[in-house]
């Protein structure tokens, strides 16, 4: 592995040049169409895309796999169209050696072929033949055999238990490491896949099983029926003694005459924690069905939880797998993480039309993916769960998201691709989150019937094929009738950044209002954007309260300033983003602020959210001052559950900005202001409280306990989370309520000494809960002391942890102040080893790191560390750009707030 991306770093420069070879690939055979007796054989490794004369038609995949060894063998048949005859043919390939390699021509012709790999970043690899191959249909056929992969790419291993399991991970460019294949979104195909693996073991994969029959001995053969046209990266495999859960097959309907099996499969002992999901599956796939007026497109479903992945899940046709925490639920799951999961099984649930029935032609639109199953995830749980308050999701998933974009370094939401490592970067909150909550404001633009019919229309115009950022809106526009809403798209999609929206509110004539929107770029305090470079076109609406009654105006706004004129009315206020909806920021004059403030209870929910992030991200910008910040929290401490904790979520940088002998002032403005509402919460029984107010309570909890003034809650829970860890006796699990078990873990690292550190550190060792086990190192990393950092880094590196769990150690211990120092000493002592035992996808977004700190000094020494280390973590450039852009604004706050905010608490 290290061979191959030390080879990959150093063909840097001819990456430049072959990133523009993709037109002079392009270029070459269309020159050698011009005559019949020249060969195509492309010179130049296209390390963009692929050549677009060699198309593949099918593939036929037999695999030899046992979890227990360290490799497998593969026999790959791929059926193409070739433009023009071709002497060499470019294809991807990763870590297989091959052992043999030819063409089979129409008439059964074979012509051997000399496979050379590794030409080009990622995997990029020829196929040279004896002879012309001619223009027309062929088979290109390759014997090989790999390694299985232990970073959680391509065909990987996993161990839990002493137990070894095979599953994939494709997406995004990882299945060329499991078979050689024109890997790219573009090509879309059939695949028949057969598996050969000893008896005994479940074989899952994306077609229903046709047979399985005894092969050699203790070996047996599964066939699997040739799926619909997927792409490479949509193939899924899972071999190992996964414990199977049948479930009852999703009925017929009005639009599918067949019913869908559905089953279930997890690691040995954990097919129990499979029901919930399985019995909510139905209503999802129904709901979604009725949703796209498009049967479920895959014939069979299967929901696999590995033992580690390196994502949430991944949306493979019909054989979605996921990560444990993120499918398996049982009596230790808190609200909050069932939450979670049921949003991440609706998410992938809905890619299996938008991302898999219709995908992306390239990676640049892989926001349409990811974007649209973010937001029909909520609209999904609001179908099936009405209780539940879904609604506001893509509200507060784009707030989740403006963090990033609130970056001079932050992407557009439709991303140019250049390189390998773009195509791994689009896979973030700018793309999810952002894009989720984009297309919640246009569906509201566009009214929720128009917009529906958009997307029904794209389902039937591109099923079973490829679309980019222009069929999607041009679907958009006709479905509902509505052709300007492209431009105002584009606006959102095609450039990075927040629209930040200064509304001001006067009243030239008490029977005559104005207001007056000037648009700009959000920068937070010590950012370098020019805020004035960009306007989009904004979907503006705005709530009025005053003489003619409660009123939302709406208008596109299309220039750097709009005078909207209130002809018979002077408002008693103005809330400048009417519903929620909006995925823009403001900030409003004094006396609109402060009317905003007096009538908060007045506002929508949504509302309320978007006034709290008014108020946190002004504070963050310079344009609210300490004062005006705090008491419009106090004033959210009244409103609804989301808006109160979008509030008090700033309070952990006040506190950072405090010294230790600074931070009573803060403790008792928390306790002051969200005390009586934690105590009026905690008097009522789970079953008078919604969901968001249990969610709520919990928040509130923890927040008092830590920032507020609890000392003996703090105890009795220092003493339950002893007994849970097994200091009181034996581990006792039921000790703790799931959704206390952060809070106790941070007041027994706290608090309870290193007896509790050494109990916790054990415990963990004999945990099989993964979000449990997540759970307790990451806060052991983030709270322990340097000697506790010091070692459990020794541990997690030189142990049997996952990948995954070595991620989450070294970024908790990096989000540790007290011991900062001492994990980034250890991250660089031992940075191969670190790299080594991540996940491959995240060894990239090591650089990220710098981001961490609140010291440009200390920032731009960790800057050089990943500079000079480049060579280990390929495409990490926008990760450092980030991390280190974090850390200026980190520390341009502190410098001018730490004084005012510590002023204000000294009060």
């Amino acid at each position: 592995m290290h061979d191959f991306r030390f080879r990959a770093a150093l063909a840097g420069a001819v990456s430049l040049l072959a990133l523009h070879a993709c037109g002079n690939a392009n270029s070459a055979s269309e020159a050698s169409l011009g005559s019949q007796t020249q060969p195509v054989q492309i010179q130049v490794p296209p390390a963009g895309q692929l050549p677009t004369d060699v198309t593949p038609l099918a593939y036929r995949l037999e695999l030899k796999t046992d979890p227990d060894a360290d490799s497998f063998s593969g026999n790959v048949a791929i059926d193409v169209a070739l433009t023009a005859p071709h002497a060499r043919i470019w294809l991807h390939s990763v870590d297989q050696t091959v052992l043999s390699a030819k063409a089979v021509l129409d008439d059964g012709t074979h012509i051997p072929a000399t496979f050379t790999g590794n030409q080009a970043p990622g995997g990029v690899s020829r196929l040279d033949f004896d002879s012309p191959i001619p223009a027309g249909t062929a088979t290109l056929e390759i014997s090989y055999t790999a390694p299985y992969n232990m970073g959680l790419a391509g065909l990987y291993k996993a161990v839990q238990s002493d137990t070894d399991y095979l599953a994939t991970q494709m997406e995004a460019i990882d299945a060329r490491r499991m078979v050689p294949s024109f890997d790219e979104p573009r090509f879309k195909t059939p695949w028949s896949v057969t598996v050969t693996a000893p008896e005994g073991m479940q074989v899952v994969s994306n077609g229903e099983g046709i047979s399985a029959e005894p092969a050699e001995d203790g070996w047996t053969r599964h066939v699997f029926a040739e799926t619909r046209p997927i792409q490479s990266y949509l193939v899924a495999l899972a071999v190992g003694p996964y414990e199977m859960r049948p479930a009852p097959a999703i009925p017929a309907n009005a639009l599918r005459e067949a019913p869908v099996p559905l089953r279930g499969f997890a690691a040995r002992g954990k097919r129990d924690q499979l029901s919930e999901a399985l019995d909510i599956t139905d209503e999802m796939l129904l709901w979604q069905e009725d949703y796209f007026d498009y049967p479920y497109p895959y014939g069979k479903l299967d929901l696999i939880a590995a033992p580690e992945f390196a994502y949430g899940a991944m949306e493979n046709a019909g054989a979605i797998i996921y990560r444990e925490a993120a499918l398996l639920m049982n009596e230790q799951t808190s609200l909050s993480r069932r939450r979670r999961i049921l949003t991440t099984h609706a998410h992938e649930l809905g890619h299996q039309w938008f991302g898999n029935l219709v995908t992306p032609k390239w990676w640049n639109d892989i926001w349409l993916n990811e974007a649209f199953a973010t937001w029909i995830s909520y609209k999904t749980m609001d179908g099936v769960d009405p209780d539940g308050e879904w609604g506001l999701s893509p509200i507060l998933a784009g707030l989740s998201a403006m963090g990033a974009d609130s970056l001079q370094s932050a992407r557009q939401i439709r991303n140019p691709i250049n390189t390998n490592g773009d195509i791994l970067d689009a896979f973030d909150s700018i793309t999810y989150r952002k894009g989720g909550s984009v297309l919640n404001m246009f569906e509201t633009y566009l009214g929720e019937e128009a917009f529906r019919e958009g997307i029904r229309l794209h389902m039937r115009r591109f099923e079973d094929g490829v679309a980019d950022a222009g069929d999607f809106m041009q679907s958009l526009a006709d479905g509902s009738g509505q052709p300007d809403i492209v431009e105002a798209f584009t606006s959102y999609i095609n450039q990075p950044g927040i629209p930040s929206l200064d509304v001001a509110v006067s009243c030239p004539a008490p029977d005559a209002g104005l207001i007056t929107v000037t648009q700009r770029r959000y920068a937070p305090l010590g950012s370098d954007i020019d805020t004035n470079a960009q306007t989009w076109n904004v979907p503006f609406a705005a709530r009025l309260k005053g003489p003619v009654g409660d009123r939302t105006i709406r208008q596109m706004l299309t220039a750097p300033v709009t005078e909207i004129p209130l002809d018979g009315d002077c408002p008693d206020w103005v809330m400048p983003n009417a519903g929620g909806t909006g995925y823009w920021r403001f900030d409003t004059n004094a006396e609109n602020l402060t009317a905003l403030i007096s009538n908060f209870d007045s506002l929508s929910d949504a509302e309320q959210i978007m006034f709290a992030d008014a108020l946190t991200s002004g504070f963050r910008a310079g344009r609210i001052s300490t004062d005006d910040l705090m008491t419009g929290l106090a004033a959210t401490s009244s409103g609804h559950p989301r808006a109160v904790s979008e509030g008090f979520g700033i309070i952990g940088t006040l506190d950072r900005m405090l010294e230790p002998s600074e931070q009573a002032g803060l403790r008792a403005w928390v306790q002051h202001t969200y005390g009586p509402l934690a105590e009026y919460l905690e008097s009522r029984p789970a079953t008078a409280l919604s969901q968001q107010e249990m969610l709520l309570r919990d928040r509130l909890y923890g927040l008092l306990l830590e920032y507020g003034e609890r000392p003996a809650e703090r105890r009795a829970l220092l003493a339950r989370a002893r007994q849970y860890v097994g200091l009181e006796g034996s581990p006792d699990a039921t000790a703790l309520a799931p959704e206390d078990l952060s809070t106790a873990m941070i007041i027994g690292i706290e608090d309870g000494g290193a007896d509790f550190y050494e109990a916790a550190k054990a415990y963990v060792t004999t945990a099989t809960n993964q979000n449990e086990r997540s759970t307790i190192l990451r806060v052991l990393a983030s709270r322990g002391s340097k000697d506790v950092v010091s070692d459990l880094f020794s541990a997690v590196l030189n142990g049997p942890n996952s990948t995954d769990e070595v991620f989450t150690v070294v970024y908790g211990a990096m989000a540790n102040p007290a011991a900062q120092d001492t994990a980034w000493d250890l991250i660089t002592t031992n940075f191969e080893t670190v790299v080594e035992r991540m996940p491959e996808i995240r060894q990239p977004k090591l650089a990220g790191l710098t981001g961490y700190f609140c010291s440009v000094r200390k920032a731009a020494e960790a800057e050089d560390f990943f500079q000079q280390n480049a060579q280990l973590i390929p495409g990490y450039e926008r990760s450092l750009a980030q991390g280190t852009e974090k850390a200026t604004l980190c520390s341009a706050l502190r410098a001018q707030k730490a004084l005012d905010v510590n002023n204000f608490f000294q009060q």
